[in-house]
C-alpha cells in the first residue's frame, strides 16, 4: 500500500474481533472511519469503529447461512482514518484519498463508521476508481435526499442526493425506508428512485424482495453496499442516532443479504453506530455481524465460481 494512504491511518487500540492477518492472505480490509460532523439529534459515531471491533469478539466467525468460516481467511486490520474536524470538506476528501487506495489495490474494503456521510467519500473514490459503472444499494431507514440539511449539502441526511449526482439515479437502490420528509417523498415518486420501503418489503417476503433487488443488480457489473444500521428496528439495533420505529429485523436483513450476495459486490459501509445509546453493545454486534456476513457472502461466491 502506498505510503500516502498510511500517513492518514492510525493503529486502533483493538482489532476487529482480536484478529488482523497480512494483506497477502486475504482480499479484506477493515478500515475505521470515526466521521462525527453533522449529527442532526444524538451525536457519538466517532467512537463506534472500536465499539464494533470489540462487539466482534464475542462473535462466532461460521456463517451457518453461507456453511464458511471467516477464520479460514479473515481480514486485515488496517485502522482507523484520522480525520481533520474543522470541515466535513476537508474530511471527506481525506476518506475519499484513503479509501481509493485500498480500492485501487484490489482490496474489498469495509468502512466502520461514523456518520452516514461517509458514504459520499468512499463511493467517489469506487468511482474514481472503477468509473461509473457501478451501483450502490443502500439499506436505510431514511432516504437521505434532502438537497441540504442544517445549511449543508454534506450532511447525514443528504447522503443519497449526493451519490446521486455522482451515479444518476438509475444507479442507486434503497432498501428499508420507512422515515422521509414531504419533499423526499414526493422525489422518490416524481424521479422514479428505485426504493422499497420497510411496509412493502415485509408484505412482499424474502423471496419477491430478492427478486426486485436481483433485478436491479443484474445490469451491474460491481456493486456498493451501504448499511445505515438504523434500517434495523430499535429493538435491535437501539444504538444508533436517529432510530425509527417498524425497521427491519435481523432475520430479514440477512436473508436478503443472503438471497443477492455475490461476486460483484467491491466494498461495504456500516454506519451510524451511536455507542453511547447501546446498551449492553447489542447494536455493535449486530454490525459486526453485518461484516462477518458480508466477507462470508463474497467469500462463498467467489469459491462457487
Amino acid at each position: 500500500m502506498e505510503d500516502e494512504a498510511e500517513l492518514y491511518l492510525v493503529t486502533s487500540p483493538y482489532s476487529f474481533g482480536g484478529f488482523s492477518v497480512s494483506r497477502d492472505r486475504s482480499p479484506f480490509s477493515i478500515l475505521g472511519i470515526p466521521l462525527d460532523m453533522t449529527s442532526s439529534f444524538r451525536s457519538g459515531y466517532r467512537t463506534a469503529p472500536l465499539s464494533v471491533r470489540l462487539a466482534a469478539q464475542n462473535l462466532e466467525y461460521f456463517s451457518l447461512r453461507f456453511g464458511v468460516d471467516v477464520e479460514d481467511f479473515l481480514y486485515v486490520d488496517e485502522g482507523d482514518v484520522i480525520l481533520p474536524q474543522d470541515s466535513i470538506m476537508k474530511a471527506l476528501e481525506v476518506v475519499r484519498k484513503v479509501s481509493g487506495k485500498f480500492l485501487s489495490n484490489g482490496r474489498i474494503p469495509i468502512f466502520l463508521g461514523g456518520e452516514h456521510t461517509l458514504t459520499v467519500g468512499t463511493v467517489r473514490a469506487a468511482v474514481d476508481v472503477y468509473g461509473k459503472d457501478l451501483c450502490v444499494l443502500v439499506f436505510d431507514a431514511h432516504a437521505d435526499l434532502r438537497v441540504e440539511y442544517g445549511g449543508s449539502r454534506y450532511s447525514h441526511a443528504c447522503t443519497v442526493s449526493r451519490v446521486m449526482e455522482l451515479l444518476g439515479k438509475d444507479s442507486i437502490f434503497l432498501a428499508g425506508v420507512r422515515a422521509v420528509s414531504k419533499a423526499e417523498y414526493e422525489r422518490l415518486r416524481s424521479e422514479g428512485i428505485k426504493h422499497l420501503t420497510a411496509r412493502s418489503m415485509r408484505r412482499a417476503g424474502i423471496k419477491q424482495v430478492a427478486s426486485s433487488l436481483h433485478e436491479f443488480l443484474g445490469s451491474c457489473s460491481r456493486v456498493y453496499l451501504s448499511v445505515d444500521m438504523d434500517v434495523f428496528d430499535p429493538a435491535f439495533a437501539p444504538g444508533v442516532a436517529t432510530p425509527e420505529p417498524e425497521g427491519l429485523s435481523p432475520y430479514e436483513f440477512f436473508e436478503v443479504l443472503y438471497e443477492v450476495m455475490n461476486k460483484k459486490f467491491i466494498a461495504l459501509d456500516v454506519t451510524e453506530v451511536t455507542p453511547p445509546y447501546d446498551p449492553s453493545m447489542i447494536t455493535s454486534m449486530l454490525a459486526a455481524r453485518v461484516v462477518l456476513e458480508f466477507m462470508a457472502g463474497i467469500y462463498s461466491s467467489q469459491r462457487a465460481s
